[in-house]
């Protein structure tokens, strides 16, 4: 079977806007190096547009257990995400989501719009080896 390699790398950082001169205390945090890798056996990107108010299921295409879960969205929505331990939680995303979970798979997504909005989002699904 083929497989593929999920690979988030960068930094992350914070510095103060005003350099440090206006805020007492503020300080930078970082740079902070991320290098993420996760080898994948399925992957599905689905692109839709939400155009009704109620939870809308995602679809995982060939992926049965989801390990890392990408979201963009232009517009404010929640997401439900059911993990095979069988609990539910929901998160606020407002541009962009990412969730790796390497031991317990995602099982199920769902996602709602902020009402009467239409909003485009795009879902990316990988299922580790």
């Amino acid at each position: 079977m083929p497989t593929d390699l999920f690979r988030i790398s960068g930094q992350w950082s914070t510095y103060p806007q005003d350099g440090g001169l206006l805020r007492s205390g503020a300080a930078p945090i970082g740079p902070t190096p991320m290098q993420e890798y996760v080898t994948l056996d399925a992957k599905n990107l689905e692109p839709s547009q939400l155009t009704v108010d109620t939870p809308v299921a995602v679809n995982f295409g060939g992926v049965t257990n989801c390990n890392v879960l990408i979201i963009q969205s232009d517009r404010p929505i929640t997401v439900t995400v059911t993990s095979a331990a069988g609990t539910s939680q929901s998160f606020p995303c407002d541009g962009y989501l990412q969730l790796i979970s390497r031991t317990v798979p995602i099982t199920a997504v769902s996602l709602t719009r902020t009402p009467a909005t239409l909003t485009n989002v795009s879902v990316f699904l990988g299922e580790k080896t």
